[in-house]
């Protein structure tokens, strides 16, 4: 499929001030990705496999040589930031699933002497600017055995974090409370149905969550090499963000437990908030595991969503073979649609097809009403997943492309 291409403007509007290379030594190449299309981040590793490709072709860089990365499926957040510090802009030419399995992604990049500026926290600003300021739920568990409970030091390290990325961040507690007033108003008012709605809580509240489980103890004090005792840790922690919506994993990072954090501050609170602080900050070693790597990952997506497209979900109750058939024609033949998935089809209750698009959730769900017409009416929808419920003696016309031009990047940040 090829694919109206963005390129990454963005990143020349920092580049300018935090990148020590000239762009006047950027040389355009052409390159080519794979990944495997069952992987759950094939898109995102796609990517990363032609930006590599490319730093390898115009400057002679083997960014997995110098990043120390031997597990390129495992790691391939860092490979990409690292690539940033070589490719000044880039365009998606194409990419698409092949009948092989395999996920292809072309890019045509400036590359060229430089340094990585990507893991700058302006460029995660862009970013989420661009996905319109999502809003994040944090459920965050901690347990440290030594330390009494309710702490909350992750959570804390979660919100600062998030805050500065200017991610919305939202109180479960405190909107649970104002919909249970809203409620409270709309049964007095009579508004019955309303009410039993919001008391039932299934509006979304979130566009991510970020999970988080703690585990660390308290191993004593040790004093190394005759200096004042220290308070020592064990720490480990998995952290991973989902989309609330569909269950989709959008990213996961397992920090290992280990023994030998220390800290000299004089209390092992203080030395416990201290040392958890730099597990998720992962500096310790100069590892990237850490709720940075977390972020890096969704970073790593979002980018991917915005060159290729983001991955929706289509539920469709009741709906017929034939209209079920009928829309996958329709949605492949759109030219910002990547890829179409059937995943179950059940014409007495929920049908469901994941597409990968470029296009919004709005106009999928007008590209969908296009194409079935009159046979289906929406039930439900949020940015990611629409629900659909078959109409009877409906009919669905010739499907037709309506939409209106796409908007670069660059237009989309300006506003125009």
């Amino acid at each position: 499929m090829n694919v109206n291409p963005f390129s990454l403007d963005f990143i020349r509007v920092f580049t300018a001030a935090f990148c020590f290379a000239s762009s006047a030594f950027a040389a355009e190449v052409e390159a080519e990705g794979k990944a495997a299309g069952d992987l759950p981040n094939a898109r995102e590793e796609a990517l990363t496999d032609a930006l590599r490709e490319a730093v390898r072709v115009g400057v002679g860089v083997d960014i997995l040589s110098s990043t120390g990365v031997k597990d390129f499926n495992l790691e391939f957040d860092r490979v990409l930031t690292a690539s940033f510090g070589y490719v000044k802009n880039y365009k998606v030419i194409s990419s698409s699933m092949g009948k092989d399995g395999i996920y292809r992604l072309k890019v045509k990049a400036d590359v060229g002497p430089g340094t990585p500026g990507a893991n700058d926290s302006l460029a995660l600003k862009q970013i989420v600017q661009l996905k319109q300021s999502p809003r994040i739920v944090l459920q965050i568990q901690e347990s440290i055995d030594g330390i009494p409970e309710g702490k909350g030091y992750a959570a804390g390290w979660f919100e600062q974090a998030a805050q500065k990325m200017h991610f919305q961040l939202v109180d479960v507690g405190a909107v649970n409370e104002a919909e249970a007033k809203r409620a409270s108003r709309d049964e007095i008012l009579g508004n019955t149905q309303s009410a039993n709605f919001r008391k039932a809580g299934v509006s979304q509240k979130a566009d991510f969550v970020i999970q988080g489980k703690i585990t660390g103890r308290y191993a004593g004090q040790e004093a190394l090499f005759g200096s004042l005792p220290q308070h020592c840790f064990e720490m480990g922690a998995e952290l991973r963000a989902i989309r609330p919506d569909s269950g989709e994993v959008v990213a996961s990072v397992l920090v290992p437990a280990s023994n030998k954090y220390n800290s000299e501050l004089q209390t092992k609170e203080m030395a416990a908030r201290e040392i958890l602080f730099k597990v998720l900050d992962g500096k310790k070693g100069g590892k990237e595991a850490g709720g940075g790597a977390l972020f890096t990952k969704i970073f790593a997506r979002w980018l991917v969503e915005l060159d290729c497209g983001s991955l929706k979900r289509v539920e469709l109750t009741k709906i017929g073979s034939a209209d079920f058939q009928k829309l996958q024609i329709g949605l492949k033949a759109n030219d910002k649609v990547g890829a179409v998935w059937e995943r179950e089809f059940d014409s007495r209750a929920a049908s469901l097809i994941d597409v990968e698009t470029r296009l919004t959730g709005a106009d999928l769900r007008a590209r969908v009403q296009t194409i079935l017409g009159d046979a289906v009416e929406l039930d439900r929808a949020t940015e990611n997943y629409l629900q659909f419920t078959a109409k009877t003696g409906g009919s669905a016309p010739a499907p037709t492309n309506t939409l209106a031009p796409e908007k670069s990047i660059l237009q989309r940040l300006l506003g125009r």
